[in-house]
């Protein structure tokens, strides 16, 4: 293990149908490598955590706008968007099941995928309570995912490189695909907060 450091993202993903599209909310989620949310498949929640959609006051920089968080991690929300938000529902996750929304990249095709699924490894220490899921690169998310016979979708040929028809990022070794995708996750408008993240890595 060494210590590295990681673009650390907080991705706000439109909610499409379920108890809160008419809230018109995101749920916002953080992840360490931007470089796997090509393939995101789907996004965890804990069945037994309360979430809640919160508006927040807005700032000049960021209008007001509905997050999706767990309760315990309403901070993060308030670190970035201001203080004085407003609680307008929650629900435990649960409820959020199946609640389907709109994936930051749509380079390859992934069917049949994109909704709220529930799994007991999600915490609430860090991120938001809301873990986005690539089974091909992680065995918690393969285990979530296959309960709900999700495909494993990966892009990323053995030799560590992106194939070369995937958009953005062909031909790119994973780790140099940070880059380019932060910079569309912002101009997209789904970057809620970018920041350098300092952990050990195998």
């Amino acid at each position: 293990y060494e210590t590295v450091k990681d673009p650390s993202v907080y991705v706000r993903f439109p909610i499409t149908s379920g108890p809160l599209k008419d809230l018109k909310a995101s749920l916002l989620v953080w992840t360490t490598t931007p470089w796997t949310l090509v393939s995101n498949t789907a996004i965890a929640v804990h069945p037994d955590v309360d979430y809640i959609a919160v508006k927040t006051a807005g700032t000049e920089e960021m209008p007001s706008e509905v997050l999706v968080v767990a309760e315990p991690l309403l901070s993060v929300v308030l670190s970035v968007a201001g203080e004085g938000a407003e609680i307008l529902k929650k629900l435990s996750g649960k409820e959020l099941e199946r609640t389907s929304y709109s994936r930051p990249f749509d380079f390859i095709e992934i069917p049949d995928a994109h909704f709220v699924i529930l799994a007991d490894y999600v915490t609430t220490e860090d991120g938001t309570g809301l873990v986005h899921q690539a089974p091909a690169f992680g065995a918690d998310d393969l285990q979530s995912c296959r309960k709900y016979e999700l495909p494993v979708v990966n892009p990323v040929l053995p030799n560590g490189h992106f194939a070369d028809e995937t958009t953005l990022v062909g031909g790119m070794f994973f780790k140099d695909a940070d880059k380019p995708l932060v910079k569309e996750l912002k101009s997209k408008g789904v970057l809620f907060k970018h920041q350098q993240y300092e952990h050990s890595y195998p």
